[in-house]
């Protein structure tokens, strides 16, 4: 049975067409690298079941994907049918009419099949526009030699030759998981400074100011970002949780100083392969590198504050379906395909092994063995946060707003500017293109 039979609510008249139309071609708009091989291979299978369909991959490098993937999206480009989307874009692409939602049985069969975060990410105004190709998950790094030469117990965590069940990561994540106040005190004892020089950081974030990483600070606070409506930050960003967040985060800067300012993506990762940085927060895409240093490390549950609850970063790539294309129902039925079916996900992670987000390859990450020791374990941790931690980024026209002036805000904080004026200012700039660019 044709997938697209299973999902699309007029079966018999994609028959019908189909019948007429001897082939579809379905184009997708896409970044290069290791995602357009795994689609590839997505599409190969699903070519093999559906002979009348043919799937061409359109890849962009990254420093150009988002400019002419706007551009073509805008100006009705019909030789677009699917479009590949960072998950915090989807709400401006369904404002602005570029992709058209998920309704009917497929809209349904992605409920009872993805996790909770993933469709609330794909998800504007009440309707689902994009369908999650996969997931991130942040953990803690950290140098266990550096840790315990400063009299540090580490926190419990993931290492060469470890094993955990599904029960101890449970455990892990829960009563072992660390406080961002004890990360704190740690990062104070290892840091090492001589001459005016800091020798060893204590600690830093992968991606420096950065709101994907440093949401889940002020929300294991209780603290959102945005109003629902999506209209205003007041209140939110410049709220009681958010201040003690910042307090916490210009301290690591400006008080304790154990954590360097202004680091670029990557650099967090090679100061502690170096030795030079006792722990970070990243994205367990650098288990690889890692795994494959002389540090003795361990990985652990990404932290959380005394008075508040567990929180992780969350979200990837989408997949939507460009408003312009000929061919909208087969390309649903191909999204639909690869991002719901067991067999599109499964060539997707077995490609990719990025963290799903059906509920069956979270399950299997769980009970499968082969994710008992190192680093498989890593994943089941990143599953669990997955479905306990997980908070996705604000669905609002005025993302790219939202994102430039919360890093504005958190990067003055860490150069010494009052927590109040950076969240008070970070407010105005988010408010003021709110009202220009959302829709009610």
């Amino acid at each position: 049975m044709k997938y697209r039979t299973k999902l699309t609510v007029s079966a018999l008249a994609f028959a019908a067409a189909t019948a007429a139309q001897a082939e579809t071609t379905l184009n997708i708009l896409m970044t290069e690298g290791l995602d357009k091989a795994a689609m590839e291979a997505v599409a190969a299978e699903y070519m093999a079941t559906n002979p009348d369909v043919t799937i061409e991959i359109q890849a962009l490098p990254w420093s150009q994907f988002f400019q002419v993937s706007d551009l073509r999206l805008r100006s009705g480009d019909e030789e677009v049918d699917l479009i590949y989307t960072d998950a915090p874009v989807v709400a401006n692409y369904a404002a602005n009419g570029y992709i058209v939602p998920f309704e009917g049985e497929i809209a349904d069969e992605a409920k009872s099949t993805l996790v909770d975060a993933a469709i609330k990410a794909g998800t504007f105004e009440g309707r689902l526009f994009a369908l999650p190709m996969n997931s991130s998950a942040q953990v803690l790094y950290y140098n266990a030699d550096l840790l315990e030469g400063a009299g540090v117990t580490p926190p419990v965590g993931l290492a060469p030759g470890s094993t955990a069940s599904a029960e101890d990561i449970a455990a892990m994540a829960t009563d072992g998981r660390w406080t961002w106040e004890q990360l704190r005190d740690a990062a104070k004892a290892v840091t090492v400074s001589e001459g005016g020089r800091t020798e060893t950081w204590g600690f830093a974030f992968e991606q420096f100011g950065e709101l994907y990483q440093l949401q889940p600070l002020g929300a294991s606070l209780g603290g959102t970002l945005i109003s629902d409506d999506a209209m205003s930050a007041a209140d939110h960003l410049d709220g009681a949780a958010w201040r003690e967040a910042a307090g916490w985060w210009s301290a690591l800067f400006n008080t304790d100083e154990v954590s360097p300012r202004a680091l670029g993506f990557g650099e967090a990762t090679q100061m502690f392969l170096n030795g030079q940085l006792a722990m970070f927060v990243g994205g367990t895409w650098n288990v690889p590198a890692v795994a494959d240093s002389d540090i003795n490390f361990g990985i652990a549950a990404h932290p959380r504050f005394a008075d508040g609850t567990a929180a992780s970063p969350t979200g990837s790539w989408f997949l939507g379906v460009h408003a312009a294309s000929p061919d909208i129902e087969a390309a649903r039925d191909f999204a639909a395909y690869a991002t719901l079916s067991p067999e599109g996900t499964e060539t997707w992670f077995a490609n990719l092994n990025q963290l799903p987000t059906t509920l069956e390859l979270l399950a299997r990450i769980d009970t499968d063995a082969a994710y008992d020791g190192f680093p498989g374990n890593v994943m089941r941790l990143s599953a669990w946060e997955s479905r306990n931690t997980a908070v996705p980024r604000p669905v609002t026209v005025a993302y790219s707003q939202l994102q430039d002036a919360f890093r504005t805000a958190f990067v003055d904080i860490a150069n010494g500017v009052d927590i109040d004026e950076a969240l008070v200012t970070a407010v105005d700039a988010y408010d003021e293109a709110a009202r220009r660019l959302n829709r009610q």
